[in-house]
């Protein structure tokens, strides 16, 4: 029977060609993460692949994010990272991609092993395998002689019982190593480069910001932005909510299959509706995130700036705390976070403080290539017994199967 796919051999590692097509015939075809050098031939496959959507991270958490997005989004993704990278993941595998039932491939480089001295590894090569059991994640070691095995079986796993699976890659796991004159693809350049000197800078980003801020004017409360965020949007739109009270209060009084509440993970909501506006780019993406948030995982404004997804509109709530905690304060206060992005490459970018301009922001943005900020300024208080979505896997496939077919 002819393959569905076409094999891929650019890279010069004829082992890494094999494992990147053995991805590709089942599916696989969007990948990020964050580099490690034993995983060079298999980032440069996914660099310079045109079947596959790559997306360079700036953490590894984050790169959990994005990657649960593409899924959400129809994509089949796989995560490259180091095994110190896993371990500090493991909270957004726990508390997002297992109770929510988002499978997919983890390969990890398996630093720190038996034959490994160098000191920093050591710790994580010992819990690598015993935290994957603990998660209850298949995980198998690859060599030259069971690529085929390896990636089918864990693929077996994942589609069975809608878990991720880890395969684990060693330094020196095939004999392939490297020719002198070996060179790797240029990276794929999404967005302009801004000229650094300050003339250029203040020339650049000033224009973008639209101050909509009223002196004059009370600070919505939470409920009333939600209610504004709500009216201006439409049920053929994705919306995703951070964790905590935001994401309860629309559960509660707005719950809809177009809405993703990301309970846990605290501070993906941004690395999730990258994933998905990069995947579903017909289909208008709403991030509702929080200052909080937002500062978690800060390094996500840039890599949205540097993939420049058009459909994307990013609302960050600022209240000035941990509202869902005991209200303890943020750093918003002296962040900047609306020039950030505006550094990082969004193209718009809205400051407003009121209903009306909330309201008449995110209608105008309909018409606007983004990615677009619209920063709004909050009181701190409100309503806090809203009751949790607790059924995660049925949301996530709600969601996901809502938007397969548009």
């Amino acid at each position: 029977m002819e393959s569905k796919f076409k094999d891929f051999n650019k890279s010069q590692n004829p082992h890494a060609n094999r494992f990147h097509n053995k991805l590709k015939e089942k599916g696989t075809n969007f990948a990020t993460g964050v580099p490690c050098g034993v995983l060079r031939y298999f980032i440069n496959n996914f660099e310079i692949d045109k079947d596959f959507i790559h997306i360079p991270a700036q953490s590894e958490p984050e790169a959990v994010g994005i990657a649960a997005g593409a899924y959400l989004g129809s994509k089949i993704p796989v995560v490259y990272m180091q095994n110190s990278g896993m371990l500090k993941s493991t909270n957004e595998i726990s508390s997002l991609l297992i109770p929510c039932e988002i499978p997919f491939l983890f390969v990890v480089t398996y630093r720190g092993c038996s034959g490994e001295n160098a000191p920093q590894h050591l710790i994580g090569g010992k819990l690598t395998k015993k935290v994957l059991e603990q998660l209850g994640i298949f995980y198998k070691e690859l060599e030259e002689d069971n690529i085929e095995e390896t990636v089918s079986g864990s693929y077996n796993f994942i589609n069975e019982k809608k878990k991720p699976a880890a395969i684990l890659v060693k330094r020196g796991w095939c004999s392939y190593k490297g020719k002198s004159n070996e060179t790797i693809s240029e990276p794929k350049i999404h967005n302009k480069k801004l000229e650094y000197g300050s003339k250029n800078v203040i020339n650049e980003i000033l224009p973008k910001i639209v101050n909509r801020t009223s002196k004059y004017s009370k600070k919505m409360k939470r409920e009333v932005a939600l209610d504004s965020i709500i009216n201006s949007t439409t049920s053929e739109d994705a919306i995703f909510s951070t964790t905590g009270l935001i994401s309860r209060s629309l559960y509660e009084r707005y719950d809809s299959p177009n809405q993703f509440y990301n309970v846990g993970s605290f501070g993906l909501v941004s690395s999730l509706g990258l994933g998905f506006a990069v995947s579903k780019p017909k289909t208008k993406t709403i991030v509702i995130d929080g200052d909080a948030s937002i500062l978690t995982n800060f390094g996500t404004l840039v890599t949205i700036g540097y993939n420049n997804p058009k459909n994307l509109t990013h609302i960050v709530l600022d209240n000035n705390a941990y509202a869902s905690c005991t209200e303890e304060r943020s750093c918003s206060d002296t962040a900047k976070i609306p020039f950030v992005a505006a550094l990082q490459g969004y193209s718009s970018i809205y400051m407003v403080n009121t209903e009306k301009g909330l309201e008449q922001t995110i209608k105008e943005s309909e018409g606007m290539e983004g990615p677009v900020l619209i920063y709004s300024y909050i009181e701190l208080g409100g309503r806090r017994d809203f009751k949790r979505p607790l059924n995660l896997s049925y949301i996530t496939k709600r969601f996901k199967n809502y938007f397969s077919e548009k």
